[in-house]
């Protein structure tokens, strides 16, 4: 199976985003930006979802993708948080107020890493505007290396229900290598303290691909997860991106796991979390089959976005604040400049924060739901006018039947095979008329 699979092995789009996040259009104005917060009240779901990006982190870890900051100066530190809840007071008023939270999500860098102070601010504010629902989710994202038993129980007091820890691996030497220092409390304790505290949800993300990973090390790793028992596993594979991430070079004194291998320690850590009762969510996450996302992948209702996989009944429009920032609305997608100090001087100075407007026309709003569709539960099913806008890329979709990806059900479904389930950013790819002119090496990561 593994040699069939690295045939498409190829740079594609992750597709958290239709079109891709680095292809957006420039923002035109801050006119512009604030029509797409007005319209987004008009469409549904009209529950409130919302995204607040919080860049700092005690120290860079080499392999990391993402916007952070490792500077701590204090008076820098508090700036950006009076930065973000400038930019909250401004738009939040854009928002209609009769508009309940469904969903709170800190990701960054590491949120766990500034005074907790900051975080429950955020939340105040958001409660002195808005009502939650009931069961609305408050998740964050934690660095388990700077968390004590303490800062947990901080988080559940202030509402916190969701958590995300970045394992990344189990196997010492490799944190070490990647630059991340080891969890202050060790995870199985820590995931009990957890459950203890009232979380109603745990999810530990592991990275396959990283420098110095074997096959038997990886598998030891693989255990370790299983025993701890987290709800969900989130299982990426590792993008070594140096052209993006400078940093990266320095990963390359180790060895990098080629394609491969790396496919192996993906396809042996699927095996040992579905033998473990796992459910399978679309390309990277393993589930509880009691889970809400089992329960929307089975019946067609998952959802992804920028924060990973969610069931549509909790996700609403994403509003979202600093630096590098996303907002999602039905109609569009909007972010905020990347470097946290031009994010603060431009806020200081009244300048808008956006960088990119995506507005999408009738085409991409199908590309965008078809593909979602496809990526989130492996098989499509079009209709008439879906058909009508991506018959082309259907027509490419369909020729991989004969190299065993998918099966065609009818003339207007299909569903993938084990193996193109394996691969499915690449079917998703040939849906995607840009992916038919675009340069793609250097500007996607490989599917595999």
């Amino acid at each position: 199976m593994i040699d069939s699979l690295l045939r498409y092995n190829t740079n594609a789009p992750r597709y958290t985003s239709y079109p891709p996040a680095n292809l957006f259009q420039e923002a035109k104005s801050k006119e512009q930006v604030q029509k797409l917060w007005l319209d987004s009240n008009a469409l549904l779901p009209e529950t409130l979802s919302f995204y607040f990006h919080i860049p700092f982190c005690v120290k860079r870890c080499l392999f990391c993708g993402c916007t952070s900051d490792t500077l701590h100066d204090e008076s820098f530190r508090n700036a950006y948080f009076e930065a973000l809840h400038q930019e909250m007071n401004e738009k939040l008023s854009w928002i209609n107020k009769k508009r309940k939270i469904s969903q709170i999500h800190f990701g960054g860098g590491t949120p766990t890493s500034v005074p907790l102070v900051e975080l429950e601010k955020i939340l105040c504010h958001l409660k002195e505007n808005f009502e939650f629902q009931e069961n609305a989710e408050v998740a964050i994202e934690i660095n388990p290396a700077t968390l004590t038993e303490e800062m947990l129980k901080n988080l559940a007091q202030m509402g916190f229900n969701r958590v995300s820890y970045g394992v990344q691996d189990f196997d010492l030497e490799i944190l070490k290598n990647i630059g991340r220092d080891p969890s202050l409390i060790a995870i199985p304790e820590l995931l009990s303290l957890t459950r203890e505290l009232g979380f109603r949800g745990i999810n530990i993300d592991l990275v396959y691909g990283l420098p110095g990973q074997t096959e038997e090390g990886f598998a030891k790793t693989i255990e370790k997860a299983i025993e701890a028992s987290s709800d969900r596993i989130a299982l990426f594979s590792y993008a070594h991106v140096p052209w993006m991430r400078p940093e990266q070079k320095k990963l390359e004194t180790f060895a990098i796991p080629e394609a491969k291998t790396k496919m192996t320690l993906f396809l042996n850590a699927r095996e040992e979390f579905l033998k473990a009762g796992y459910f399978a969510v679309g390309m990277d996450h393993f589930v509880k089959p009691s889970d809400a996302l089992a329960k929307a992948s089975l019946s067609g209702m998952l959802h992804r976005n920028f924060q990973g996989y969610c069931t549509r009944e909790t996700t609403g429009q994403v509003y979202a604040f600093g630096a590098s920032a996303i907002s999602q609305f039905d109609n569009a997608y909007v972010q905020n400049i990347h470097n946290s100090a031009e994010y603060v001087k431009r806020i200081q100075n009244g300048q808008m924060t956006e960088i990119r407007a995506q507005e999408l026309s009738h085409e991409q709003r199908v590309l965008r739901n078809v593909i979602e569709r496809l990526m989130c539960n492996n098989r499509l099913k079009l209709s008439d006018n879906e058909m009508a806008v991506v018959s082309d890329g259907w027509n490419r979709l369909l020729a991989l039947e004969s190299e065993g990806l998918l099966n065609q059900l009818n003339e207007n479904e299909i569903v993938a095979t084990e193996l193109g389930s394996l691969v499915i950013r690449y079917l998703a790819m040939q849906l995607d008329p840009l992916m038919q002119t675009q340069k793609r090496e250097g500007v996607f990561s490989q599917t595999i």
